[in-house]
């Protein structure tokens, strides 16, 4: 895919774009960190590798001039991540990542994707507001809910608190 004149190429991560991947969040600042995470951390390669592996976790990436640029991150529970190096964004990345996650959960028959965010993650918001998203204010947080298959069930049904 072409995007702003480069060439995008969206696929299914695997085990080998690891250390790839932790290049990317390398990359990131400690507020992008902070807005991924909801709290500081520093991501290990080992714990990209361990989410790699997991059955229970469905992992796209944007990829460009053999670079990982994003990363969309799906859970069977349905919660969803996605981030983008900070010189890629405001392209369409993230939300064809969303758009790529969106099809692996109604593939999997999940209800719906869901994933927290700070009131202040504005790029977020008008992101995952762009594909439906109805958000719940909740202990300081928006949880977003994106639908999916209305039938479907998530892994955690019953577990959770929607």
């Amino acid at each position: 895919m072409d995007t702003n004149n480069i060439s995008i190429y969206y696929r299914r991560a695997v085990e080998e774009d690891a250390e790839k991947i932790y290049r990317l969040y390398s990359s990131l600042s400690q507020e992008d960190i902070f807005n991924r995470f909801l709290h500081m951390k520093k991501i290990s390669l080992e714990e990209i590798k361990s989410y790699l592996r997991d059955p229970k976790c469905v992992v796209y990436v944007a990829e460009h001039n053999n670079e990982i640029i994003g990363e969309g991150v799906l859970y069977l529970s349905g919660e969803v991540a996605v981030v983008v190096h900070p010189s890629y964004r405001r392209r369409g990345i993230g939300k064809t990542l969303l758009k790529l996650l969106h099809e692996e959960a109604q593939k999997r028959r999940l209800k719906r994707m869901f994933f927290y965010t700070s009131p202040e993650n504005t790029p977020v918001i008008r992101l995952a507001s762009g594909v439906g998203c109805k958000f719940r204010y909740m202990d300081g947080l928006y949880m977003g809910l994106i639908e999916v298959c209305p039938t479907g069930s998530n892994e955690t049904e019953g577990k959770s608190s929607f």
